[in-house]
């Protein structure tokens, strides 16, 4: 009988060009590469599919990258695969990541024929200086076009990425390119504050910043600019009702999840509890190499990955960057920090259930602390930030790790 839930991850790491502030795993490749890929990632998904026949796929999310750089007919390849060899739900969210630019009509037609009921479509900014600072490859009109098309193509759940606190972006710009953005009515708004990595274009040439107060201008004129329409449910999301990212809060929830791809994620269980996370090697020829030379024997291929003994315990290959079984004290810290994203917070009944034991009984120092701060509240059985907490989650979060 079928009765767990499984959510699954798809990266594409190809893009256009390498945006300036990237430090995902993505950069610009060949078509033969591509096509390469593709086989390989088939692959993997129908080899590793013997082991979920359990699971009941409840959402599916294509990241990258930018996977709405590959033809259709290879996006086609990677759905189809998934539909032939797991169990995807009928009404499973199906989100497909896209960047302006690398959409047209017929593209978007298709997605829809392929069963993808939810685009995010990667805006970023309205103002054209800004989307040549961030090395962006496209203009607010060409976002426009594309969103409308999405539109005549039945998409009735949007999301449009933005970020804050850009080189040059004051409240005004902001506040300006959000209400633009408002008026297109999407059902979904992400919001992410601009953090510079090392390794990125961005760390070496070290852009002047807005300062903090600034950015914190701008993060606190969403909810007034969004109104009641949009509600905020985790710090960079907002959302109309029903509408909240359903994979996303997978994560947040310590949820089961499945990653396929270069460098994609999984956290999966062992004896009924999240604990088992994986990270496929970040290395995209490997990655293509070693799922080349897996034996066609589909029942046999996970002895090769990752010896299944003990139900996923025993792990012996290569093929994953990181492989570990996370410590009850890992699994209680993912918690907090994770659950605290949300603006609902942590419910103390269900980390009663979790975990045998009261909240207090195992965080009450840091709780009370951060009560008496104003960083969180205690209030109708959830603990959860306060706006204030929202602005120095960072600080909130550190001490529960």
């Amino acid at each position: 009988m079928i009765n767990e839930k499984l959510g699954i991850y798809i990266h594409i790491p190809f893009c256009v060009k390498k945006c300036n502030y990237c430090d995902f795993n993505s950069g610009v490749y060949s078509d033969s590469i591509k096509s390469e890929y593709i086989d390989a990632l088939c692959k993997e998904i129908e080899c590793k599919s013997d082991y979920f026949k359990n699971y009941k796929i409840d959402t599916i999310f294509m990241g990258g990258g930018t996977p709405s750089i590959l033809p259709v007919d290879l996006t086609g390849r990677v759905f189809d695969t998934l539909r032939s060899f797991y169990n995807v739900n009928e009404d499973a969210e199906i989100t497909i990541e896209s960047n302006p630019g690398t959409l047209d009509a017929d593209k978007l037609k298709a997605y829809r024929g392929f069963g993808i009921n939810r685009i995010s479509i990667g805006l970023q900014s309205t103002d054209k200086d800004q989307l040549k600072i961030l090395g962006r490859i496209h203009t607010y009109e060409d976002f426009e076009e594309n969103y409308n098309n999405a539109r005549e193509a039945g998409f009735d759940n949007i999301n449009i990425d933005l970020i804050s606190a850009v080189p040059g972006q004051d409240l005004r710009s902001f506040s300006e390119g959000l209400n633009k953005v408002k008026s297109l009515d999407p059902e979904h708004i992400s919001i992410y504050s601009l953090i510079i990595e090392e390794g990125t274009p961005f760390y070496e040439m070290k852009p002047d910043l807005p300062d903090e107060d600034s950015e914190r201008e701008m993060i606190h004129c969403i909810p007034e600019i969004l109104g009641d329409e949009y509600s905020q449910y985790e710090i960079s999301n907002y959302a109309k009702k029903g509408f909240e990212c359903r994979h996303n809060i997978k994560y947040w929830n310590r949820d089961a999840y499945l990653g396929f791809g270069v460098s994609a994620a999984s956290l999966l269980k062992t004896n009924g509890i999240c604990n088992l996370r994986l990270k496929n090697t970040d290395n995209i020829t490997e990655y293509i190499e070693i799922l080349k030379n897996l034996k066609e024997d589909v029942t046999d291929v996970l002895k090769t990955d990752y010896i299944k003994s003990n139900n996923f315990v025993d792990f012996k290959s290569g093929f994953y960057n990181e492989n570990f079984l996370l410590g009850t004290e890992d699994i209680k810290s993912e918690y907090m920090i994770l659950g605290l994203r949300m603006n609902r917070g942590i419910s103390k009944k269900d980390f009663t259930g979790t975990f045998e034991k009261d909240i207090y009984e195992i965080f009450g120092n840091e709780i009370n602390k951060h009560l008496k701060e104003g960083l969180l509240e205690d209030k109708e059985g959830y603990i959860y930030l306060t706006k204030k907490g929202r602005d120095l989650a960072n600080y909130v979060w550190k001490d529960f790790i």
